[in-house]
């Protein structure tokens, strides 16, 4: 045990060291969303009615809402405000204990497996092994330093609990021990997960894994029958009534608005999943980033030819999982366990089509099968000498990778630069890129027309890589703005085509390019004409592509621009009402209508409106609002009946 304690405090002093330089980066994307731009998660305190108000903070609706991650990001602006080291550095923590719980779910799994199980020493050292591969891979990085990737963390917290519980109460028994709540305790725990991010609805497929390979020669003893009703339970009709659902809710596979059809994705996913395999197995730094836009779409089993190969192979492995289930269970759970991790976000599901944090739970079992091929299938082999110099290898280039992807991570300008450079036809990355020098123009006032140049040529870019891409047109008009010229009339007729006619989907436009323009014209900077500004807005009100939050952040933000800018109030109370219809259950839509109402003079429909309203507030600080409102508008109605009077 001492070897693998040296090891196993060794991954970890090697984790914290990697990760620190990385803790002070910056918020980035979602982050705002979830995070620095949402009100309702700033609270102050951990009085009940502050958690109870970060908890229900989020924007979505259940169970997209997460209301566990954001109460923990609550906590955090509780304790430290928005600083980005409390943030990251409590990810870091959660990122650790599950490398620990790694360490134990796998010594579990070697007791299951092993013909001689007292060998403990070896079981520890192989467990260690898989946890220090695990907490050090570079894969894993983008989950622990994307701030709002805490949601997939806390999924892959409880899962694994779960299924650690599970596993331990089935050993217990089969040495004729009380094991039951160990195992009856694996739901609940992962129902906790579920509220973190919905990749806890995929236990019950993770438990049939673990029940397919790692315990297939597992005795229940005299609680045959127990472990039986378990299975059946916690197993068999979890799978059919989600299968059901699926089958009788076509609604949640629609690819409307993505640029991909199910078959194109799920040829892709083949493809996805190889790759990710190759990363864990062979990390290559300049392969790894957050945005994977450059990835080429399978149109068809020959189109890319490696379609085949990989669909092909799939079979080939789940097959050889099943048939080598008992006789190698390890390679088998290994197999299953990935296979059944991408179950959610590889399938039929209009997701998109890669990211690294989906393997934060997946990798675990093919680490666990390169740990076991170094300690255990060595050692058979009486090539320990061989296997050690591996070992040591495998981590000292899992450590260095991480630690060069860390520093990527550790300043927005290192990020992006990064990307562009190891993603040279990622579209998403050279908006970034644009993004970062038209940002530094106003703080370079010397060095105006070289980044001006950069940030044209990033943009030339994006659309050489995708002439539809509407933040790359969005991007050259803020540029022109930005320098104080006015833009060609050709580039808005271009930005208005594709608005009208393109994908106006979240992965080929931000929406909040529309608020920002729109705040734009109440700066003091250059600005459109008003038929120019009123043109991009109706382009893109035609487009039928919008999904309901799409739709709601498009109408809000025309009518901030006609509250604030035209101060035509008409208008800005169609576009309120507008968003409200596209996005009913958001608060502050409602109180951007009641605002303008107010400002008509109309205050019963204010009232009116309040009251259609306060099915949206959903914690304290709204309640209290819309209390503070429906006073503020009945003494506005006492005030007018007396002048009236």
């Amino acid at each position: 045990m001492k070897i693998a304690a040296a090891l196993l405090a060794l991954a970890v002093g090697l984790a914290l060291l990697v990760y620190s330089n990385g803790l002070n980066g910056p918020f980035l994307f979602d982050d705002h969303i979830h995070i620095t731009q949402n009100k309702w998660v700033k609270i102050e305190s951990l009085q009940v009615s502050d958690l109870a108000q970060a908890w229900n903070s989020s924007f979505s609706t259940f169970p997209a809402n997460r209301p566990l991650a954001q109460l923990s990001f609550g906590v955090n602006h509780a304790l430290a405000g928005l600083n980005p080291w409390a943030f990251k550095t409590t990810n870091l923590a959660i990122h650790l204990f599950i490398g620990l719980l790694v360490f134990v779910f796998t010594r579990l799994a070697y007791r299951a497996v092993a013909t001689h199980p007292t060998d403990t020493m070896r079981g520890n050292l192989f467990a260690a092994a898989t946890a220090a591969l695990w907490l050090l891979h570079p894969l894993h990085v983008s989950t622990v330093l994307y701030t709002v990737q805490r949601m997939a963390q806390l999924s892959t917290l409880s899962m694994l609990l779960g299924l650690t519980c599970y596993l331990y109460g089935r050993l217990r028994i089969a040495d004729g021990k009380t094991g039951k709540a160990w195992m009856l305790s694996a739901a609940p725990i992962a129902l906790v997960g579920f509220f973190g991010k919905e990749n806890a609805v995929l236990l019950p497929l993770l438990l049939l894994s673990v029940e397919l390979t790692l315990l297939a020669g597992v005795s229940a003893g005299d609680q045959q029958r127990f472990v039986r009703w378990v299975r059946v339970v916690y197993i068999a009709v979890p799978l059919i009534a989600g299968l059901g659902y699926i089958i009788t809710h076509p609604e949640i596979y629609s690819y409307v608005g993505r640029p991909f059809t199910l078959e194109e994705r799920l040829l892709t996913q083949a493809r996805v999943l190889w790759l990710y395999l190759q990363w864990m197995l062979v990390p290559d730094v300049s392969a790894f980033a957050l945005f994977h836009d450059d990835l080429v779409k399978s149109i068809g089993l020959f189109s890319p030819p490696t379609t085949l190969f990989a669909v092909v192979g799939l079979l080939v492995a789940l097959l050889a999982a099943i048939a080598l289930r008992r006789r190698q269970a390890i390679f088998a759970f290994a197999a299953l366990f990935f296979l059944a991790n991408h179950a959610l976000e590889s399938s039929i599901f209009p997701l998109e089509l890669m990211f690294e944090h989906r393997n934060y739970l997946a990798s675990l079992g093919p680490l666990m099968l390169l740990a076991y091929l170094v300690v255990i299938a060595s050692a058979k082999l009486r090539a320990q000498t061989a296997a050690l110099a591996l070992g040591v290898l495998l981590l000292t280039s899992y450590a260095t990778v991480t630690w060069i992807r860390v520093d990527n991570w550790s300043s927005y300008q290192n990020f992006v630069l990064s990307a562009v450079e190891n993603h040279p036809e990622s579209r998403r990355s050279h908006f970034m890129a644009a993004q970062l020098f038209i940002a530094a123009i106003d703080k370079n006032e010397g060095e105006v027309e070289g980044l001006a140049k950069a940030a044209n040529y990033h943009l030339d870019e994006g659309l050489r890589i995708d002439p539809r891409c509407i933040d790359c047109q969005f991007g050259k008009i803020v540029l022109d703005l930005q320098l104080g010229r006015s833009p060609p009339q050709e580039t808005l007729n271009r930005l208005n085509d594709s608005l009208r006619n393109g994908d106006v989907g979240p992965t080929s436009l931000s929406i909040s390019q529309f608020s920002f323009l729109s705040r734009w014209h109440r700066s003091d900077g250059h600005k459109l004409t008003a038929e120019q500004f009123e043109s991009i807005f109706d382009a893109a009100r035609a487009n039928p592509g919008w999904n309901h939050t799409g739709r709601a952040g498009l109408e809000s933000a025309y009518r901030n621009y006609y509250e604030f800018v035209t101060q035509d109030l008409g208008k800005a109370e169609e576009h309120a009402r507008a968003a409200i219809a596209a996005w009913p259950d958001q608060w502050a839509y409602h109180v951007h209508l009641v605002r303008v109402l107010r400002k008509l003079g109309r205050h019963a429909e204010a009232l009116r409106a309040l009251q259609e309203g306060a099915a949206a507030v959903n914690n304290e600080t709204q309640r209290q609002e819309l209390e503070r409102l429906v006073d503020e508008i009945r003494r506005n109605l006492q005030t007018s009946a007396h002048a009236n009077n």
